[in-house]
């Protein structure tokens, strides 16, 4: 790991974020304050109001292993939200990013649900556009088109016979917007896996049921079909296959459900995580596994429901899981990035979101959580913050302290006023004066907020950074309604900055591969390609291309050597691929996709430390399989004997073995995680049939959870001093003895 953040943090030096030539002088568009009304038939995107917006870059260089940050709104009076973890803000290919603006009633000047709006950043204009008002905004699968919410005026809900939303469909390609529904529908899923079906819950106030699911047709006759059997909240359908799962709390039965599997009828329910199992939860990228946060990333299969194995799939641990990517390789979560190729991780950039409430507030997490989401090819992670990551000083807490005196010590003060305010979590902690390494004079649970823990490597923050300017408080006629009900009237509380959007770029595109199939050259499209726009072109070090060549493109080539480079919608570039020779006179393509006889990569045989064919090395008492990838070299190892498989690395970027699998006769029989240092993270124990047994999980070389299962049932668990042992149908506490 630390390599791999040497390496991220030596890239972000030399990285410039370009954006296409129409918009690289000018990164504000024009202003635009009108919301849309009456049908939006034959609406243009390109004619909808523009506001202020196009990204700031910046780069947060004591702040996590990126290669910049893009804020994309920059409103902190106004609270902006691009999307709940699990549920994807980014079009399928990478092009808009769709978050909601809550904005008040230019009337009233109140803050309420029926004014917020929908908005889309379209990262290749770069600019912000204002749809209209609405909220949950969902995107189609395979197509540019945008589903959400849409309030109606008072004129519009007497011609839809009292209806007070209706759900619309926006085709940004083709301007085409039509209403699918009319009726209360909250809350909005997602679309099915063929974005055949969108799938949400009509709300009936005061009756019971309250929420009845439905499916809604998204074709060119729309259909309602109610799911009688479906219950909860969340719908979210599988990106790949056809299922799609709920969540609803059975908190008082820790083998009860917490989320449920359905068929798209909304038929063949069954349990797809346990109580016991509870966290959050998100589709991966590529449907394969339901994923589980909160701890070590892990994952149950979409076709196997509880009881059944939950994998560990990398070394890292998160909470707010996302996926990252359509291919399935990466996760976000919090401030992390784990690659499933090898396991690995890092961390990407530390949100900082925070809003200090009182204690008796309680849990008001979901008005500040930066609900990070991944972009189609994990190069970009989509977060919400109310911090200025930018100007806003940071340190961490240095070596754990018991909070008891009346000093804090951090790695550095540098940046932080001589006397003031801190935050750690939602604590506001006054300090009288300040050495290099500490806050001295300690006043704690200002303005009545939380005790926070001073653990090590917490983040420590200023709580004046937290708080709105004068402009910028008397822009708004006031807090919203849910700081005027959880903090006291008058209080600094009320003067915390509301999120904005920012984007934090977590690796470059991947390289493109350049071929020669007789006198024609292809541009063969990098592994994760779904928000590449086009390619441009290097013989030797020049840049013989203007305009990226678009997929499909051709060219002519003169004799030379020749790079390709990936451009995203966005304008982020990869670094220059392999370097083909050109001798004679050739035509170049770009390919949309890489062609049917094309791999990533090649195995590589030895059999007594040299070289070998497969099948001698099968044949041989023993054998080692590498896996070489076209760009990153070595990226798998394995072991044979006598032509059966024993032992399995997978390397990160540093060909570091972070996951190791062990086989017994043929069968997974031992998986295990490591740092990139060798310190062990995990171990799991699987039987004859493939059923994880034991799953453990390790600290500074101690074992600090361990879990036993029967063909996936949990059966107990040791922490610490406490043993938990199934007994029927509850989970029973025991107290272990000191050893």
């Amino acid at each position: 790991m630390k390599s791999l953040l040497a390496h991220l943090s030596a890239t972000a030096a030399l990285l410039a974020l370009p954006l296409p030539a129409e918009d690289s002088r000018d990164r504000t568009s024009a202003e635009g304050d009108k919301t849309f009304e009456g049908t939006l038939r034959g609406y243009d995107v390109a004619d909808a109001p523009r506001v202020p917006g196009g990204r700031e870059v910046f780069r947060t260089p004591d702040n996590g292993a990126n290669l910049g940050v893009w804020r994309i709104t920059d409103e902190p009076a106004i609270r902006h939200w691009a999307e709940y973890h699990n549920t994807r803000c980014w079009s399928h290919d990478g092009r808009y990013l769709a978050y909601t603006r809550n904005a008040p009633d230019p009337d009233s000047g109140r803050f309420g649900s029926g004014f917020v709006e929908v908005h889309v950043y379209d990262a290749h204009r770069n600019e912000s556009r204002l749809i209209e008002r609405g909220v949950e905004p969902r995107w189609a699968r395979h197509r540019n088109r945008l589903f959400y919410v849409r309030y109606l005026s008072r004129e519009q809900s007497r011609a839809q016979s009292g209806a007070t939303t209706e759900v619309r469909r926006l085709d940004l390609d083709t301007g085409e917007s039509v209403t699918l529904h009319s009726g209360a529908v909250e809350p909005l899923g997602e679309t099915t896996f063929d974005d055949e079906w969108l799938i949400g819950a009509e709300r009936f106030r005061g009756q019971d049921p309250e929420f009845v699911v439905v499916r809604i047709g998204t074709g060119p006759q729309p259909a309602v079909e109610r799911l009688s059997e479906v219950t909860g909240s969340q719908l979210l359908p599988n990106p790949r296959h056809p299922v799609f799962f709920t969540r609803r709390d059975e908190r008082g039965e820790p083998f009860g459900g917490t989320r449920w599997f359905y068929d798209l009828d909304g038929g063949n329910r069954r349990m797809a995580v346990p109580t016991l199992q509870q966290c959050h939860m998100a589709w991966l990228g590529n449907g394969e596994y339901l994923l589980l946060g909160n701890g070590l990333v892990r994952g149950r299969r979409w076709d196997r429901a509880f009881p059944s194995n939950v994998d560990v799939l990398a070394a890292v641990t998160m909470g707010d899981i996302s996926p990252c990517g359509r291919s399935g390789r990466y996760v976000c979560g919090d401030s992390r990035m784990a690659d499933l190729r090898s396991g690995d991780g890092w961390e990407t950039i530390d949100p900082l979101s925070m809003i200090c409430y009182p204690a008796a507030a309680g849990d008001q997490s979901g008005n500040f959580d930066s609900d990070p989401t991944g972009s189609p090819d994990g190069t970009k992670v989509s977060f919400v913050t109310n911090y200025d990551l930018e100007d806003g000083p940071l340190t961490h807490i240095d070596g754990q302290q018991d909070g008891r005196g009346d000093t804090l010590r951090v790695t550095s003060t540098e940046g932080f006023p001589d006397s003031g305010l801190l935050t750690v979590r939602a604590e506001v902690i006054g300090y009288e004066r300040k050495g290099e390494t500490t806050f001295e004079g300690l006043s704690r649970e200002v303005h009545e907020t939380s005790r926070a823990p001073f653990n090590d490597g917490m983040p420590v923050t200023s709580f004046d950074a937290r708080l709105m300017t004068d402009e910028q408080w008397q822009s708004i006629p006031g807090p919203t309604s849910l700081m005027r009900q959880t903090m006291p009237e008058g209080s600094p509380l009320l003067r915390q900055r509301q999120t904005d959007v920012h984007v934090v770029v977590v690796r470059k595109p991947d390289r493109p591969f350049l071929r020669l199939e007789g006198e024609t050259a292809q541009i063969i499209p990098g592994e994760e390609h779904f928000e590449t726009y086009g390619y441009h072109l290097l013989r030797g070090d020049e840049r013989l291309t203007r305009e990226p060549l678009r997929p499909g493109a051709t060219l002519a080539l003169q004799p030379g050597e020749y790079r390709a480079v990936a451009v995203e919608w966005s304008g982020l570039e990869s670094d220059p691929g392999l370097p083909l020779r050109v001798d004679g006179a050739a035509t170049l393509q770009a390919l949309p996709g890489p062609p049917s006889d094309f791999s990533w990569t090649t195995d590589h045989w030895l059999a007594g430390g040299r070289a070998a064919s497969e099948a001698d090395a099968r044949q041989a008492a023993e054998a080692v399989r590498e896996i070489h990838h076209r760009h990153d070299g070595v990226i798998h190892r394995e072991w044979y004997r006598r032509g059966a498989l024993e032992q399995r690395h997978d390397f990160n970027a540093a060909g570091e073995a972070v996951r190791r699998l062990t086989y017994e006769q043929g069968r997974l029989g031992r998986r295990e995680y490591f740092q990139p240092d060798d310190e062990q993270v995990s171990l799991e124990l699987l039987d004859a049939e493939g059923f994880v047994t034991e799953s453990i999980r390790y600290s500074d070389g101690r074992e600090t959870d361990h879990w036993w299962f029967e063909r996936g049932m949990p059966v107990r668990q040791v922490r610490g001093r406490s043993e938990w042992v199934k007994q029927g149908e509850q989970w029973v506490r025991n107290q272990l003895p000191r050893e």
